[in-house]
């Protein structure tokens, strides 16, 4: 009988389990995005990057995957191209696989995208913030608007935003609240850290018209249901040369 004595680490199963349900998908961004909290959050947005004053980016995104996995890739027609997504959900329709009304969750939806603080989590320094443009976005554009609040980006003036985020049924619901005064930023240095978010080398990822039909392939969750899971989906049969009428209209769905 063998005696010689071998180590060997003793598995962690709930911590597998959980890289197996959460495998981290592809992002359509190169550094990480923030998005509003279930419950209560506390922001400050920042100044805009450059001289044409603008205090968001405004970009069309898809999101499709599982619940727990969503992935998202950038709507290649925001930059007259083909886009594979905007295709697949035309042919699917076509093939009446999905109805116009779960097809509604595929359409491309457009984001508002801003430097800012979080001011729960300073350490984590300026981040890029992405949020809903008709629940969040337009409130803060009418806050800036009205003279009793104005900019809420001045550095010394501005003031911080509470969102509170609610999720009841399919989609979120959110209240925007302004500080009641006004009060300079935590530290100037913030102004000298500002993402450029026009810059699509460093920043954002444009995914091919092939990379996006390779995602949709291995991420989609469109036959199966999160009840009815396989990991044997019979590819549904597609008929060709559909003429396509691609996003007609894009939802803000407030995800």
């Amino acid at each position: 009988m063998n005696s010689e004595v071998v180590n060997y680490y003793s598995p962690n199963f709930d911590l597998t389990e959980k890289e197996v349900a959460q495998r981290t998908a592809p992002s359509y961004c190169k550094v990480p995005i923030w998005t509003p909290k279930e419950g209560q959050n506390l922001i400050r947005i920042l100044p805009p990057w450059n001289e044409r004053g603008l205090v968001f980016k405004v970009l069309a995104l898809h999101w499709f995957g599982s619940k727990n996995n969503r992935v998202a890739t950038l709507c290649l027609r925001q930059f007259q191209k083909r886009c594979y997504i905007c295709e697949i959900i035309q042919k699917l329709l076509a093939a009446e696989v999905l109805t116009k009304e779960t097809a509604r969750v595929y359409y491309a939806v457009k984001r508002a995208f801003c430097n800012g603080l979080d001011l729960k989590e300073l350490d984590k320094g300026v981040q890029i913030m992405s949020l809903p443009i008709k629940k969040v976005v337009q409130s803060l554009i009418n806050y800036a608007k009205d003279p009793e609040y104005g900019d809420f980006t001045h550095p010394e003036n501005g003031y911080d935003i509470k969102i509170e985020k609610e999720t009841a049924g399919l989609y979120p619901d959110y209240n925007v609240i302004p500080a009641r005064k006004s009060s300079p930023l935590p530290d100037k240095r913030y102004l000298k850290e500002l993402y450029n978010l026009d810059d699509f080398e460093n920043i954002w990822i444009v995914h091919s018209y092939d990379e996006q039909k390779e995602l949709w392939n291995i991420y989609a969750d469109v036959i199966r249901t999160e009840e009815e899971e396989s990991d044997e989906i019979e590819e549904p049969k597609l008929p060709e040369d559909i003429p396509l009428e691609v996003g007609k209209k894009e939802i803000d769905l407030g995800v």
